[in-house]
C-alpha cells in the first residue's frame, strides 16, 4: 500500500513541477524572471519553517553540524539562487517544455559529478541511460530551433544547461550535508533560507530589492507565485520526501522525470503551439534515458 502510495506521489510531484514550470514562465514575461526566482522564496520559506514545526517540532533547525549547515545551505545557494536565476531566465525565451527537456540532464550532472567525487561508480546500463538523455536532449534542441530558429536561442539553451548543471551540483551537496541523518524536511528549510539570503543579497546589489516587490502590484502575478511556491518548493518538496522513503527510489526518481512529456498535451491543447513530430520523440528518449540511469541503480 505504502508502496503504491509513493508511486503516486511521485506522480502528483511531477504535476506540481509541472505546473511550476507554467507559472514560472507566464510570470517571468510579465514581471521578470529575476523577480519571480526572488519573490516566491519571500513566500516559500514561511510556509517549509511552518512543515517543519509540524514535522519535528522546531521553527528552524538548531542541532545541525557546523559540516551539514555548509554542505546544505551551499546546495541552497546552488539550487535555489544560481540554478533558477538560470532556468527561470530560460523558462521566460525557451517556454516550460523545451527547458523542462533540457532539464532532464540534471540528474545526468548529479551521477557523473557524483562519479568524480564520490567515486560512485557507473555500470554500462547507467552509461547507456546518459548517452540515451543526451541524445534526446540533442534532437529535442535541433529538431525545434529549426523549425522556430532566433538568433538569441543559443544562449537560452547554454542557460537552461547551465541551471541543470547548477541544479545538480546543489543535489550533490545535499546528500554530502544529509550523510550525518539531518531531517529532509528541515534541511530543506536550510536549503530555502540559504537561497532566499543569497536572492536578497544579488537583489539588494543590483539596487532591484524593493523594487521587485513593488512589482507584486500586479496582484495576478503575485497570486499565481503563491500557488507555484507552495506547490512546488513546500508541497512538490514534502510529496517527493514520502515518496522516496516510500518507494524504490529508481523508480520515484524516474516517475519525477516525466515533467516534460506532461507538458506535451498543455503544449499542443491548452496553449497550442506546434510540436514537431521528432521533438515529441526526442522527449520521451530523453526521460526513457532517465529512467534507465536511476532504475539500474
Amino acid at each position: 500500500m505504502y508502496v503504491l502510495l509513493g508511486y503516486l506521489f511521485a506522480l502528483i510531484t511531477a504535476a506540481c513541477w509541472t505546473q511550476n514550470s507554467i507559472i514560472y514562465t507566464f510570470v517571468g514575461k510579465r514581471i521578470g524572471s529575476s523577480t519571480v526566482t526572488h519573490i516566491r522564496l519571500w513566500i516559500a520559506f514561511p510556509a517549509a519553517v511552518i512543515i517543519n514545526l509540524i514535522f519535528t517540532g522546531s521553527l528552524l533547525p538548531l542541532n545541525f553540524s557546523t559540516f551539514s549547515y555548509i554542505f546544505i545551505g551551499s546546495s541552497g545557494v546552488f539550487g535555489f539562487f544560481i540554478a533558477d536565476l538560470f532556468i527561470f531566465k530560460a523558462f521566460q525565451h525557451l517556454g516550460a517544455r523545451k527547458t523542462m527537456v533540457i532539464m532532464t540532464l540534471s540528474p545526468i550532472f548529479s551521477a557523473v559529478i557524483s562519479w568524480i567525487v564520490f567515486t560512485e561508480v557507473l555500470s554500462i546500463l547507467q552509461v547507456s541511460g546518459v548517452l540515451i538523455t543526451i541524445a534526446g536532449v540533442i534532437v529535442v534542441i535541433m529538431v525545434e530551433s529549426r523549425k522556430t530558429y532566433e538568433k538569441s536561442r543559443p544562449i537560452w539553451i547554454i542557460f537552461a544547461v547551465t541551471g541543470a548543471l547548477t541544479q545538480a551540483i546543489g543535489m550533490v551537496l545535499a546528500k554530502a550535508g544529509l550523510s550525518e541523518g539531518i531531517h529532509p524536511i528541515s534541511a530543506n528549510v536550510v536549503r530555502i533560507g540559504s537561497g532566499l539570503g543569497g536572492l536578497a543579497v544579488f537583489t539588494l546589489l543590483r539596487g532591484e530589492f524593493i523594487l521587485d516587490f513593488k512589482k507584486m502590484e500586479d496582484k495576478r502575478s503575485f497570486y499565481l507565485l503563491i500557488a507555484a511556491a507552495l506547490v512546488g518548493p513546500v508541497f512538490g518538496m514534502l510529496l517527493a520526501l514520502y515518496a522516496f522513503s516510500w518507494a524504490p527510489v529508481g523508480i520515484v526518481t524516474t516517475l519525477m522525470q516525466l515533467t516534460p512529456i506532461m507538458l506535451l498535451p498543455i503544449d499542443k491543447f491548452y496553449l497550442k503551439k506546434h510540436i514537431p513530430a521528432e521533438a515529441v520523440w526526442g522527449t520521451m528518449v530523453a526521460v526513457a534515458g532517465a529512467g534507465i540511469l536511476f532504475i539500474s541503480n
